[in-house]
């Protein structure tokens, strides 16, 4: 089925695009027979964003990061590296983790502009030009970690829409790691940073050989980086008011808090006082138990070989192989349940170790429990991949100008995630009160839709929990404690990629202009994506009471791409205020075996106006396929497929989108609108959705690159960019879905209480994954949907002043991304809102509006010093956790409120000492390096950890010393 564009005239200008670049190629080359007779000589390296050896991308502006300026920066990840360009984002954040992926294998997923997020990321990953396997265990996604920084020649990104030359993602653009070639030599390097409660170690080597016609390289990196747990930073309490923040402690305790039936009182051990149930009395906190960020260790290898055959044919080929493994502390967790005690009539339900607060004779209570004290530290989450690769590549020349390339690419990854020790919540249930559900119901279902009901009666001292008391004192059996921690959760997932390009590529005829460039081709890629999840069934101990689910998906990909470079006025033309002015017109045509066919245009502008001085501009039109983990299989189930207790918070819903509500116990009759999610509670729906389409994205940018001959060593670059999403994936929140017309239909209700055959109608086949309430009043679907529209726009600036004087040579490297507008839409009919630097209200969608790096460097003999400063501009805190609410209007969307954010300023340092000599020891450097020199906190953020993990980072200053050899 072709996709079809909601606008008709874009859809007519793609097609007018496409059918103008393929008509020039077509028209021009029937005489033309490669234009053996007019040579122009190519080179050979090919640059992001293109599909013609030897230039630049027109109408586009490349930044590029070299392997001088990792060395300089000391950088040990690719988000060190990476902290040189101005549009990606999230500089001052740790990068270590599931950064920027939301996956439990710990994926690191970098962004253009932010305009990316789990399900469906806009920014395009490459590697040596070409994809590579997709990581990530729910979630498919490129992490470029898998090669060591020692092993970059450079970094290349584009920062504009390129589905016309590279198909799905590309729509903020393309990060393309580039690797070593034709290196003839030894380095090596090692080195090791100490923190507060935090150290890293590195080490690697790259060895190449060239010779006449060829060369081969290996390399190899080991990194480590240590966990960090939230108890080694003071700020991350979950009580934030010492720090103007609010309480964001809990209830839930060790031991448990008591609630009696009937009674707004809580009280905690030893039950002798209670305080009133509001945020603000919470006493209980366990944040310090976790880690905040995981450890991390990592092996990267690479192997890469070239050779002529002839004067003709060369032929490349790569391995790499990268193993990453994650762990991390986390807390037991928690269960919140009502139990009954002698005199309430409940029999064999009756717990043994029942106890009466102090001046209450309630016979029913809710305890909420925390299980850390009483099963002691051992809960954690064991996570990681492994990815290989070959690719391969041939390239025949057919003539001076014209040459034909064939690429591929065969590769795995094999991603993993098991969470241990953890709390077995139906195994506490039926500890505290005989049944697996919070309420105590015994005649509930524990696997909705069946008549399985699983008990635990009668209650006695050795087969019940006692949540009351402290561990010395605790009665709880052992036996008991064994099933409690009895929960283990494996996620397993293995991604492969097929993926082989042909290209034709060479010179038509020379223009007046010069040479008239063209490049056509095809791909197929096949890909396929195998999940395995193992998890409880909520009806007792894991070993006895789990399910494994194994998926299958796979995905074909046929393509053809076209693209021309059309020199207009040259040099040698003299034209007034016109030096060159060239245009380049690509277009992509995409078939998809799942979900249909789209093509892509793009039309780019370069006008030198002098030498030294540059216009250009770009329109763009891209896609993202939607993600094997969104699409699901057959029956659009995914390994986060699944049903439970709502978990979303409260919600507004308007009576007049649904009437029925008048009827739910709790509404006020004749009200606008009725409160779902605290009193009122229901059932939550999750994981994927087989009819969902790619997202679209129209981009265009101008801007102006400025070297002038009279100031050497002068460069300025200025980009404004805007782009336009439609249809990107998300789960939408229910807050605006249900004020959204095209969405509303995602929430459910039932006035009386859905009946478990109603419950089971509307999950049919998925997994239950946590107890449900006592009523179910409703059911949201909180699966993927096309259903996010945004409009972004911004500049991106960059400068860079290279001089010498008497005390050395000087370097000014500066570089910004600014935003200007970040609107977004939920939903058909959904009200447009700004949420321009912001974060916290779209949870992988900062919008953050200023990020800043300066850079001053020295150099004199043999020592070097580079100082950068890093700036992210205040902004404010639109999560649900604010001092200050949110304002919000009739359809839900925030029109202010919030809590601003300071701005956050921190220094690098980078020191570098080469020995003098170069003698069989080749040559040595050493070096110092300080990252967050002053040990700056990050800025105070209204959540849980304290601080905002998409822009900050915990780590605080980290001192790297270390030591590099050449030969």
């Amino acid at each position: 089925m072709l996709m079809e564009r909601q606008d008709g005239r874009i859809g007519r200008a793609t097609k007018w695009m496409c059918g103008t670049a393929l008509s020039v190629v077509s028209v021009l080359a029937a005489p033309v027979a490669f234009a053996a007779d007019a040579p122009t000589q190519v080179e050979e390296i090919v640059v992001t964003g293109t599909s013609i050896r030897g230039v630049a991308p027109v109408g586009s502006s490349v930044v590029a990061v070299g392997q001088d300026q990792i060395q300089s920066t000391g950088a040990q990840t690719i988000q060190q590296v990476l902290k040189s360009v101005p549009s990606v984002v999230g500089l001052g954040a740790a990068g270590q983790g599931g950064f920027g992926s939301a996956d439990g294998a710990g994926t690191n997923a970098p962004t253009i502009h932010g305009l990316g997020a789990s399900a469906s990321n806009s920014t395009l990953i490459l590697i040596d030009g070409h994809r590579l396997p997709l990581s990530g265990i729910n979630h498919a996604l490129a992490d470029p970690n898998i090669i060591a920084p020692l092993a970059l020649e450079r970094v290349e990104v584009l920062s504009d829409g390129a589905s016309s030359v590279y198909g799905s993602d590309a729509v903020a653009g393309v990060i393309n790691f580039i690797t070593r070639r034709d290196f003839d030599g030894f380095e090596a390097s090692a080195q090791y940073g100490f923190g507060q409660d935090y150290h890293t170690a590195s080490a690697a080597f790259v060895a190449g050989k060239t010779w006449d016609g060829g060369s081969v390289l290996a390399s190899y990196g080991y990194s480590d980086r240590a966990a960090l747990s939230a108890g080694d930073r003071d700020y991350t309490h979950a009580d934030h008011r010492g720090q103007g923040g609010s309480n964001l402690a809990s209830f839930v305790c060790a031991p448990a808090s008591i609630q009696p039936a009937g009674s707004s009182t809580i009280y905690g051990y030893p039950y002798t006082s209670g305080v009133s149930n509001a945020p603000a009395n919470a006493f209980c906190d366990y944040t310090g138990i976790a880690d905040l960020i995981p450890a991390e260790t990592r092996h990267s290898m690479l192997v890469k070989i070239q050779q002529d055959v002839g004067d003709r044919l060369s032929l490349t080929g790569d391995v790499v192989y990268s193993k990453r493994d994650n762990e991390a502390k986390t807390t037991r967790g928690n269960v919140t349940a009502t139990i009954f005690g002698p005199g309430s009539g409940k029999g064999g339900q009756i717990n043994p170790f029942y106890v009466f607060p102090t001046g209450s004779t309630a016979t029913t209570e809710t305890v909420r429990f925390q299980g850390d004290d009483l099963l002691g530290p051992g809960a954690h989450t064991d996570s990681g991949e492994e990815t290989f690769y070959v690719s391969g590549g041939a390239e025949f020349r057919i003539n001076d100008n014209w040459r034909a390339t064939l690429g591929g690419v065969v590769g795995n990854s094999q991603s993993r995630q098991q969470i241990l020790g953890a709390l077995c919540t139906s195994c506490a249930l039926l500890a505290l009160n005989g049944t697996t559900n919070g309420g105590g119901n015994p005649t509930t279902p524990s696997i909705p839709g069946t008549s399985t009901i699983i008990l635990n009666t009668p209650l006695t001292a050795t087969n019940a929990l006692d949540p009351f008391h402290p561990l010395g004192s605790n009665l709880t059996s052992a036996a008991v404690r064994a099933a409690l921690t009895d929960s283990t959760q494996t996620s397993l997932a293995k991604q492969t990629i097929k993926d082989a390009t042909f290209k034709l590529d060479g010179t038509l005829f020379d223009m007046p202009a010069g040479p008239l460039r063209v490049a056509v081709g095809a791909e197929t890629i096949r890909y396929t994506l195998k999940q395995d999840n193992t998890r409880p069934l909520g009806i007792g101990p894991a070993t006895t009471g789990s399910a494994t689910t194994n998926l299958t998906y796979e995905r074909s990909v046929n393509s053809a791409f076209v693209e021309a470079l059309v020199p207009l006025v040259g040099p040698e033309m003299n034209v007034p205020l016109v030096r060159r002015l060239d245009v380049n017109l690509s277009g992509r045509y995409d078939k998809y075996s799942d979900f249909g066919e789209t093509s892509n245009p793009k039309i780019g502008v370069n006008w030198e106006v002098i030498d030294g001085l540059k216009f250009r501009a770009n329109y763009a039109e891209s896609f993202v396929a939607p993600a094997l983990t969104s699409r699901g299989d057959a029956n659009g189930i995914t390994g986060e497929s699944g049903f439970g207790n709502y978990a979303l918070g409260t919600v507004n819903v308007p009576l007049a989108a649904y009437p029925s509500l008048a009827g739910v116990p709790g509404c006020t009759a004749g009200a606008t609108t009725c409160q779902l999610g605290s009193t009122i509670t229901g059932v939550q729906i999750t994981g994927g959705n087989k009819n969902l389409k790619p997202q679209t994205g129209k981009s265009w940018s101008v801007g102006a690159d400025f070297q002038p001959a009279f100031v050497p060593g002068l460069r300025l670059s200025v980009t404004y960019w805007n782009t336009q999403i439609e249809g990107g994936i998300t789960a939408p929140s229910a807050a605006l879905a249900v004020n959204a017309a095209g969405l509303n239909n995602l929430l459910t209700i039932y006035p009386a209480g859905a009946t478990p055959a109603q419950i089971a109608a509307a999950t049919a086949g998925l997994p239950q994954t946590s107890s449900l309430p006592p009523a179910v009043y409703f059911t949201y679907n909180f699966q993927q949907q096309n259903a996010l529209n945004l409009w972004v726009a911004g500049v991106d600036v960059s400068a860079s002043y290279n001089f010498d004087t008497p005390m050395g040579g000087f370097s000014i490297d500066a570089i910004g991304s600014y935003k200007t507008r970040f609107r977004q839409q939920v939903g058909t009919g959904g009200a447009k809102f700004d949420v321009l630097n912001t974060t916290g209200f779209n949870t992988t969608f900062p919008s953050v509006k200023l990020e800043t790096r300066v850079g001053l460097g020295w150099e004199h003999g043999d020592l070097s010093a580079n100082v950068y400063w890093n700036h992210t501009g205040s902004y404010r805190n639109y999560s649900g956790t604010t001092v200050t609410p949110l304002t919000r209007n009739a359809s839900g969307v925030p029109t202010g409120g919030g809590d601003k954010v300071d701005a956050n300023n921190t220094f690098d340092l980078h020191v570098q000492y080469d020995i003098p000599g170069d003698n069989w020891m080749g040559k040595t450097e050493v070096f110092v390096d300080a990252s967050n020199l002053f040990d700056k906190d990050p800025p105070f953020f209204n959540a849980t950890a304290g601080y905002d993990n998409f822009v900050s980072s915990p780590i605080g200053r980290v001192i790297t010393v270390g030591a590099r050899l050449k030969y």
